[in-house]
Protein backbone atom coordinates (compact mmCIF):
# COMPACT_ATOMS: atom_id res chain seq x y z
CA UNK A 1 0.00 0.00 0.00
CA UNK A 2 1.44 3.18 -0.93
CA UNK A 3 1.18 6.64 1.32
CA UNK A 4 0.13 9.44 -0.82
CA UNK A 5 1.77 11.69 0.58
CA UNK A 6 5.30 9.45 0.04
CA UNK A 7 4.43 9.33 -3.07
CA UNK A 8 3.62 12.94 -3.83
CA UNK A 9 6.88 14.12 -1.49
CA UNK A 10 8.98 12.04 -4.13
CA UNK A 11 7.09 12.92 -7.06
CA UNK A 12 7.57 16.74 -6.25
CA UNK A 13 11.07 16.53 -4.98
CA UNK A 14 12.52 14.59 -8.17
CA UNK A 15 13.99 17.54 -10.68
CA UNK A 16 13.35 15.05 -13.78
CA UNK A 17 10.04 15.57 -13.52
CA UNK A 18 8.27 19.41 -14.92
CA UNK A 19 5.29 21.07 -14.20
CA UNK A 20 2.91 22.82 -16.46
CA UNK A 21 1.76 26.13 -15.77
CA UNK A 22 -1.06 26.84 -12.79
CA UNK A 23 -4.77 26.65 -14.35
CA UNK A 24 -7.78 25.97 -12.13
CA UNK A 25 -8.77 22.70 -11.12
CA UNK A 26 -12.56 22.98 -10.30
CA UNK A 27 -13.91 21.19 -13.37
CA UNK A 28 -13.21 18.08 -14.73
CA UNK A 29 -11.01 17.35 -18.05
CA UNK A 30 -12.33 14.54 -20.39
CA UNK A 31 -10.35 12.69 -23.12
CA UNK A 32 -6.79 12.24 -21.79
CA UNK A 33 -5.79 8.79 -23.30
CA UNK A 34 -3.05 6.82 -21.99
CA UNK A 35 -0.73 4.41 -23.54
CA UNK A 36 2.25 2.28 -22.52
CA UNK A 37 3.82 -0.65 -22.83
CA UNK A 38 5.61 -3.17 -20.21
CA UNK A 39 6.39 -7.24 -20.01
CA UNK A 40 5.06 -9.89 -17.46
CA UNK A 41 7.04 -12.70 -17.51
CA UNK A 42 5.57 -16.06 -16.38
CA UNK A 43 3.99 -19.60 -17.25
CA UNK A 44 1.29 -20.42 -19.26
CA UNK A 45 -1.64 -21.74 -17.40
CA UNK A 46 -4.35 -21.48 -20.12
CA UNK A 47 -4.93 -20.36 -23.94
CA UNK A 48 -8.18 -20.12 -25.89
CA UNK A 49 -7.40 -19.58 -29.19
CA UNK A 50 -11.49 -19.03 -30.01
CA UNK A 51 -11.38 -16.04 -27.66
CA UNK A 52 -8.17 -14.48 -27.84
CA UNK A 53 -7.04 -15.24 -24.44
CA UNK A 54 -3.98 -16.53 -22.55
CA UNK A 55 -3.52 -16.92 -18.76
CA UNK A 56 -0.35 -16.10 -17.09
CA UNK A 57 1.09 -17.10 -13.46
CA UNK A 58 3.54 -14.29 -13.44
CA UNK A 59 6.96 -14.71 -11.29
CA UNK A 60 5.30 -12.51 -8.35
CA UNK A 61 2.46 -14.85 -7.99
CA UNK A 62 -0.44 -13.05 -9.53
CA UNK A 63 -2.43 -15.26 -12.38
CA UNK A 64 -3.72 -12.70 -15.55
CA UNK A 65 -6.30 -13.28 -17.77
CA UNK A 66 -5.60 -11.11 -20.90
CA UNK A 67 -7.01 -11.05 -24.17
CA UNK A 68 -4.49 -11.43 -26.99
CA UNK A 69 -3.94 -8.85 -29.89
CA UNK A 70 -4.43 -9.97 -33.52
CA UNK A 71 -0.63 -8.93 -33.49
CA UNK A 72 0.77 -11.64 -31.20
CA UNK A 73 0.54 -14.08 -34.37
CA UNK A 74 2.09 -17.08 -32.31
CA UNK A 75 -0.81 -17.51 -29.55
CA UNK A 76 -1.86 -21.05 -31.92
CA UNK A 77 1.55 -22.05 -31.42
CA UNK A 78 1.20 -21.20 -27.78
CA UNK A 79 1.27 -24.08 -25.06
CA UNK A 80 0.04 -24.52 -21.37
CA UNK A 81 3.04 -24.99 -19.28
CA UNK A 82 5.31 -22.57 -21.57
CA UNK A 83 7.74 -20.54 -19.97
CA UNK A 84 6.80 -16.53 -21.65
CA UNK A 85 7.84 -12.88 -21.34
CA UNK A 86 4.69 -10.89 -23.04
CA UNK A 87 4.82 -7.65 -23.82
CA UNK A 88 1.13 -5.73 -22.64
CA UNK A 89 0.13 -2.87 -24.17
CA UNK A 90 -2.42 -0.48 -21.70
CA UNK A 91 -4.27 2.09 -22.94
CA UNK A 92 -6.75 3.83 -20.77
CA UNK A 93 -8.96 7.04 -20.40
CA UNK A 94 -8.77 9.39 -17.44
CA UNK A 95 -11.24 12.18 -16.26
CA UNK A 96 -8.90 15.13 -14.40
CA UNK A 97 -10.25 15.98 -10.93
CA UNK A 98 -8.36 18.80 -9.04
CA UNK A 99 -6.95 18.08 -5.42
CA UNK A 100 -9.34 18.66 -3.05
CA UNK A 101 -12.35 17.34 -5.72
CA UNK A 102 -14.13 13.95 -4.34
CA UNK A 103 -13.38 11.17 -6.85
CA UNK A 104 -16.22 8.53 -7.72
CA UNK A 105 -16.21 5.29 -5.82
CA UNK A 106 -14.23 2.14 -7.83
CA UNK A 107 -15.85 -0.31 -9.16
CA UNK A 108 -17.19 -2.20 -12.16
CA UNK A 109 -20.96 -1.75 -13.88
CA UNK A 110 -22.22 -3.87 -16.21
CA UNK A 111 -25.19 -3.88 -18.75
CA UNK A 112 -27.31 -5.90 -20.74
CA UNK A 113 -30.29 -5.59 -22.83
CA UNK A 114 -32.05 -8.71 -24.41
CA UNK A 115 -34.69 -7.94 -27.14
CA UNK A 116 -37.30 -11.01 -28.22
CA UNK A 117 -39.01 -11.59 -31.50
CA UNK A 118 -40.62 -14.15 -33.45
CA UNK A 119 -37.53 -14.91 -34.97
CA UNK A 120 -35.64 -15.50 -31.16
CA UNK A 121 -33.61 -13.38 -28.63
CA UNK A 122 -31.12 -10.72 -29.29
CA UNK A 123 -29.27 -8.81 -26.64
CA UNK A 124 -25.90 -6.68 -25.87
CA UNK A 125 -24.24 -6.26 -22.74
CA UNK A 126 -21.20 -4.21 -22.26
CA UNK A 127 -19.15 -3.41 -18.98
CA UNK A 128 -16.68 -0.58 -17.17
CA UNK A 129 -14.68 -0.25 -14.82
CA UNK A 130 -13.90 3.21 -12.94
CA UNK A 131 -10.52 3.15 -10.68
CA UNK A 132 -8.84 5.97 -8.70
CA UNK A 133 -5.02 7.17 -9.55
CA UNK A 134 -2.97 9.52 -7.81
CA UNK A 135 -0.49 11.81 -10.19
CA UNK A 136 3.20 11.39 -9.11
CA UNK A 137 4.81 13.16 -12.28
CA UNK A 138 3.71 14.95 -15.14
CA UNK A 139 6.30 16.23 -18.43
CA UNK A 140 4.24 18.13 -20.77
CA UNK A 141 6.78 18.54 -23.02
CA UNK A 142 7.14 14.76 -23.56
CA UNK A 143 4.03 14.02 -23.52
CA UNK A 144 3.97 11.68 -20.35
CA UNK A 145 1.87 11.01 -17.18
CA UNK A 146 2.83 8.95 -14.29
CA UNK A 147 0.60 7.68 -11.97
CA UNK A 148 0.00 4.99 -9.32
CA UNK A 149 -3.15 2.87 -8.71
CA UNK A 150 -3.71 4.21 -4.53
CA UNK A 151 -4.90 0.61 -3.77
CA UNK A 152 -1.76 -1.35 -5.00
CA UNK A 153 1.24 -1.59 -8.19
CA UNK A 154 3.47 -0.40 -9.52
CA UNK A 155 4.19 3.36 -10.36
CA UNK A 156 3.55 3.53 -14.49
CA UNK A 157 4.58 6.77 -16.95
CA UNK A 158 2.00 6.43 -19.85
CA UNK A 159 1.80 8.75 -22.80
CA UNK A 160 -0.87 10.57 -23.63
CA UNK A 161 -2.00 9.55 -27.34
CA UNK A 162 -4.51 12.22 -28.14
CA UNK A 163 -4.40 15.97 -29.31
CA UNK A 164 -7.48 16.98 -26.74
CA UNK A 165 -5.49 15.25 -23.89
CA UNK A 166 -2.12 16.78 -24.68
CA UNK A 167 -3.33 20.19 -24.75
CA UNK A 168 -5.00 19.63 -21.23
CA UNK A 169 -1.65 18.32 -20.18
CA UNK A 170 -0.29 20.85 -18.68
CA UNK A 171 -3.18 21.17 -16.31
CA UNK A 172 -2.34 17.94 -14.61
CA UNK A 173 -0.62 18.58 -11.06
CA UNK A 174 1.08 16.30 -9.09
CA UNK A 175 -1.18 15.02 -6.29
CA UNK A 176 -4.18 15.27 -8.81
CA UNK A 177 -6.37 12.35 -8.63
CA UNK A 178 -7.50 10.65 -11.82
CA UNK A 179 -10.45 8.68 -12.65
CA UNK A 180 -10.36 5.51 -15.31
CA UNK A 181 -13.14 5.55 -16.85
CA UNK A 182 -11.79 3.13 -19.46
CA UNK A 183 -9.09 0.53 -19.96
CA UNK A 184 -8.03 -2.24 -22.77
CA UNK A 185 -4.70 -4.52 -21.66
CA UNK A 186 -4.13 -6.53 -24.27
CA UNK A 187 -0.95 -8.77 -25.19
CA UNK A 188 0.86 -7.82 -28.06
CA UNK A 189 3.75 -9.99 -28.32
CA UNK A 190 4.66 -13.70 -26.47
CA UNK A 191 7.79 -14.77 -26.76
CA UNK A 192 9.01 -18.24 -25.49
CA UNK A 193 11.63 -18.10 -22.29
CA UNK A 194 14.20 -20.79 -21.45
Amino acid sequence: MFSRRSLITIAAASATLAAGPAFAQGQAIVGIQTSTTYSIDGRISAVDANARTVTIASTDGASRTLNVSSAAVNLASTRVGDNVSTIIEDTRTFVLSGPNTKTPQPGKTTAAIAVESSQGVAGVAGSTSIGNWWVVGVDPAANTITLVNPASGPVRTYNVTTDAGRQQLPRVKVGDSLTQINDRLAVVAITPKA
